[in-house]
């Protein structure tokens, strides 16, 4: 089972190359000049509003919101608060998470992250649904196999600017894990995305 430090070495946890910072700055709105006050501003937004309680307030995690919706402070709101009603919602996807079995989905190729990036620079997500055994990973256990992927890919402030892409590869698909597919797993699917920062 790979440690921490084998896990922080494969995330690029520096900060963003010159270039990129431009390129927000063109793309997403980031501007150095008066970001500090738009995430003093988001801040005080989030405690005024009270609609959750983040359990961090600090300018790096508050800035993955405001690049995620191209620092507009009341898009960025909503998605700070509808991140933490997922996560209200939804315990099961967090709580009693048995990493080390977990990790086994990386064995089968389930649910795979590529060294390699896209064209853009984007991490890819790739899920190889056909390989999933549904008697040996419940459906609980991909969802919480996608939110550890995208809390950690999330620490890349690459990610952040950037984004990501999920690639759903279907090839080998049997009847017994279509079975498994129903309406309320596809919307927590939806729900996921939307709310992971991220895709």
């Amino acid at each position: 089972m790979p440690s921490d430090t084998d896990v922080l070495a494969e995330l690029d946890l520096g900060e963003p190359p010159q270039e990129l910072l431009e390129w927000a700055k063109e793309n997403i709105n980031e501007d150095p000049e008066i970001k500090c006050q738009i995430l003093e501003e988001f801040r005080d937004t989030i405690f005024e509003r009270g609609e959750c309680t983040p359990h961090r307030t600090d300018d790096a995690f508050l800035q993955r919101f405001l690049r995620a919706r191209y620092f507009t402070i009341e898009k960025a709101h909503r998605l700070i608060v509808n991140y933490y009603t997922f996560k209200e919602n939804n315990p099961e996807f967090y709580e009693g998470v048995n990493l080390r079995h977990l990790i086994k989905m990386a064995d089968d190729a389930l649910i795979t992250v590529p060294p390699y990036r896209e064209q853009t620079g984007r991490r890819i997500l790739l899920y190889r649904i056909g390989n999933w055994k549904p008697e040996k990973f419940p459906i609980e256990e991909l969802f919480q196999a996608t939110m550890i992927v995208l809390e950690l890919a999330i620490l890349e402030q690459r990610a952040q600017i950037l984004g990501g892409i999920a690639l759903f590869d279907l090839g080998g698909l049997s009847m017994q894990q279509v079975w498994y597919m129903t309406p309320s797993v596809a919307h927590k699917m939806v729900q996921i995305m939307v709310v992971s920062k991220f895709w």
